[in-house]
């Protein structure tokens, strides 16, 4: 064996920084004399494992080294902050990535639920304006009377109305009604349709005032069409008068005897609810970026703990096996 062999062999374990290292030499090397032979330098196969003791002391400086070593911890750091454990193993990628959709993810989900806020109350108040408690008590009173419907709580109603108008003041208007007794006429109520086909009795009651489902079911079953403001404007308009009038005492299956206002307050209510579904979204984005995160910094240490065999050919004749954890 050449002497150059034999001072590999032993600067080898002085410099290795790896759990094992094997030095491997076949015994097809021709004479020292020859001169065509390669000779292969000590500093050949230090240098690089220097250079690797530099790079890890490097890396295992600052307080990031338990998240670089850790796997757990690495999944602790991306769970509170997105890409925090990427970065720490300097997948900067990955990091940028996941840090970009928290802010995105933060920013888009208040954003969206600020919108629907605003038009929820944007849509109360033009609601407040534009539907009567008592013009819907009004019209259910003549409903009973057009249809000759028996109900045993609409004569209270009627003496409780009194004769008295929508004033589209909310001040007003629920100091005439009283809540209870409007259900219970409500109750005893039945569906007549455009159609003629059997119905049953209305579906709804009026929930209370002010509250998230009054405004939902105003703009949403057409029991309470009759409420808007423009009711009866629309059924002049299309021709429910004179021998006709009956007509805005039906209630079609397919919305086609609501004003424009009903539809009106339909499309408002679907949007400030489309932009709360969609600040919803964004919160489950969040969510499940920070999941993702986690379980990527955690697969990434586990990984760079797995051992990796590398067997790389120095030279013609001559091999180094080296086998190493990173």
């Amino acid at each position: 064996m050449k002497l150059s062999a034999l001072l590999i062999l032993a600067l080898l374990p002085v410099f290795s920084l790896s759990a094992q290292s094997v030095v491997v030499f076949d015994g097809s090397a021709e004479s020292t004399e020859n001169k065509d032979e390669m000779v292969v330098s000590p500093s050949m196969l230090i240098s690089p494992v220097l250079m690797q003791n530099r790079q890890m002391q490097y890396e295992r400086s600052g307080f990031l080294q338990p998240a670089r070593d850790h796997a757990g911890i690495a999944f602790a750091s991306s769970a509170i902050v997105p890409g925090l454990g990427q970065a720490a193993n300097q997948n900067w990628v990955r990091a940028g990535v996941f840090m970009a959709v928290e802010v995105a993810s933060i920013w888009l989900a208040v954003e969206y639920t600020n919108r629907g806020r605003r038009g929820e109350r944007s849509y109360e108040r033009w609601a407040d304006q534009n539907w009567s408690v008592v013009q819907y008590a009004n019209w259910l009173v003549e409903y009973h009377d057009i249809h000759g419907i028996f109900n045993p709580y609409i004569d209270q109603l009627r003496d409780m109305l009194n004769g008295a108008t929508a004033a589209f003041d909310t001040s007003i208007d629920w100091d005439i009604v009283n809540l209870t007794l409007l259900r219970n006429v409500e109750r005893n109520t039945p569906y007549f349709v455009t159609d003629d086909l059997f119905a049953s009795n209305f579906s709804h009651v009026l929930p209370d005032y002010g509250s998230q489902q009054y405004y939902e079911l105003i703009a949403k079953y057409f029991q309470y069409q009759a409420g808007w403001r423009d009711y009866d404007d629309y059924h002049n308009s299309l021709g429910h008068v004179n021998g006709m009038f009956n007509e805005r005492f039906f209630i079609d299956r397919n919305g086609a005897y609501a004003s424009p206002l009903f539809w009106d307050g339909v499309a408002r209510a679907q949007q400030f609810n489309d932009d709360y579904r969609t600040g919803r979204h964004f919160r489950m984005l969040l969510i499940a970026n920070h999941v993702f995160s986690a379980f990527d910094a955690y697969f990434t240490v586990r990984l760079k703990q797995n051992r990796v065999e590398a067997s790389p050919s120095l030279m013609p004749g001559h091999q180094l096996s080296v086998s190493y954890r990173f």
